[in-house]
């Protein structure tokens, strides 16, 4: 019988807890945004642009966490396969970001500063 490391016993389990670090991340911003747009609208005095650029900062940074929790899945079970599909998953995952973060850098100067101290 062979032994097997207790690091490898726990390496699925943080890479899960680093998943839902994610999904909580992206959920949470979700309903965030949703309850934003919402006194906004009731308010009517609706910004658009704070509430994309505060979603999309939580979405790119729990694709980060998702990217993580993918890299560490593979220490699980290091095959050619894995690899390929942690490859593709990244390559997406990061070209997601990419665009999020290239759509909030199209904001301008002054509306990005004041956007940031809306909170």
């Amino acid at each position: 019988m062979e032994s097997v490391p207790l690091f490898d016993l726990g390496l699925p389990y943080i890479k899960i807890f680093i998943e839902l670090i994610g999904i909580a991340i992206i959920t949470l911003a979700a309903f965030h945004a949703a309850y934003t747009l919402l006194k906004e609208l009731l308010t009517e005095k609706i910004d658009l642009n704070y509430v994309r650029y505060q979603f999309g900062c939580s979405v790119i940074l729990g694709l980060e966490f998702m990217v993580g929790a993918d890299i560490i899945g593979s220490l699980v079970n290091p095959s050619y396969y894995n690899m390929g599909i942690l490859a593709i998953v990244v390559v997406i995952r990061t070209i997601l970001s990419y665009f999020i973060s290239l759509e909030l850098e199209r904001l301008p100067p002054e509306q990005k500063r004041s956007l940031s101290q809306k909170d």
